[in-house]
């Protein structure tokens, strides 16, 4: 099989994928993150923001803003890179999870 193949293959698995995933993931957010500020930490986590930004921002302790970071990595809803970044999986944007007065239309 080509690589061409192989990667139109691969993509069209990764969009049935993502479709049939998408209600859980969202309720998976849902439950993780029941709060703004709790939302606005994990969508500030983009891989540029440090966490330093990122507690300031939401006005939390180093230590609690970790444990929740630690909390998302572990439920699969973020990766650390090898650079040490902590870095969030998903938009929330596209499951509607933000809100629009804070982020704009998104």
């Amino acid at each position: 099989m080509s690589e061409d193949k192989v990667l139109e293959v691969l993509k069209d698995i990764c969009n049935w994928t993502r479709a049939a995933s998408y209600a859980s993931v969202k309720a998976l957010l849902k439950e993780a993150l029941p709060d703004m500020k709790s939302r606005t930490a994990y969508q500030m986590l983009d891989g540029v923001a440090t966490m330093e930004q990122v507690r300031i921002a939401c006005k939390m302790s180093p230590n609690g803003l970790l444990a929740l970071a630690q909390r998302y990595e572990s439920m699969g809803l973020m990766e650390l890179r090898a650079d040490k970044k902590r870095v969030r999986l998903f938009d929330l944007a596209d499951f509607g999870l933000l809100d629009e007065e804070t982020y704009g239309a998104t």
